[in-house]
């Protein structure tokens, strides 16, 4: 069933500019062009306006917004339920603020986090990593060269072993020191 703008704000009881501002966003999708005048379908327009319009303190009409789902209990639960939606799906304005009020949390957490030092960038812990084993490498390939003349001459097993495991162990703590 077609209304005008007026009938529908009698029926919604506001007033008529609160309808025409609501027909360039929230219930577009009710506009009706007919012979050069502008209606609105009532029925979309009521589902439309109870979905997309939040009671304030100053409304004329004194009722709750319209919810498919009892609210979430925790936030874990507003996440599980925006993360069900598919990432192709238009959601409805409430939906679509969640997610985007969720999104903007997580970019917020991980600026904080970065701040801190807590987080950081992969190819500087890639490169540090590189220079660390690559350290490592050297010195326990450069072992040989540095012990062959100074092990040629001993004879003492105790004495090599020693000197063997000292120049590992420092090696080691080179790596583990960083």
């Amino acid at each position: 069933m077609l209304v005008t703008f007026s009938e529908f704000a009698a029926i919604k009881g506001c007033a008529k500019g609160t309808v025409t501002a609501a027909t360039k966003a929230r219930i577009a999708a009710a506009v009706v062009e007919k012979d050069g005048k502008r209606w609105l379908d009532r029925d979309l327009a009521i589902e439309l306006w109870d979905k997309n319009t939040k009671a304030t303190y100053n409304s004329k009409v004194r009722r709750a917004d319209p919810i498919e789902a009892p609210p979430p209990k925790d936030a874990r639960e507003l996440r599980a339920r925006v993360d069900a939606l598919p990432d192709d799906a238009i959601p409805d304005l409430n939906e679509s603020r969640a997610r985007r009020e969720h999104y903007q949390a997580e970019l917020a957490k991980l600026q904080v986090t970065q701040q801190r030092g807590d987080l950081v960038p992969v190819d500087q812990v890639k490169k540090e990593a590189f220079a660390l084993g690559r350290s490592v490498r050297e010195a326990l390939a450069n072992l040989a060269d540095r012990l062959s003349h100074q092990l040629a001459g001993e004879t003492d097993p105790a004495r090599i072993h020693k000197v063997l495991s000292d120049e590992h162990r420092a090696a080691l703590v080179e790596l583990a020191d960083g």
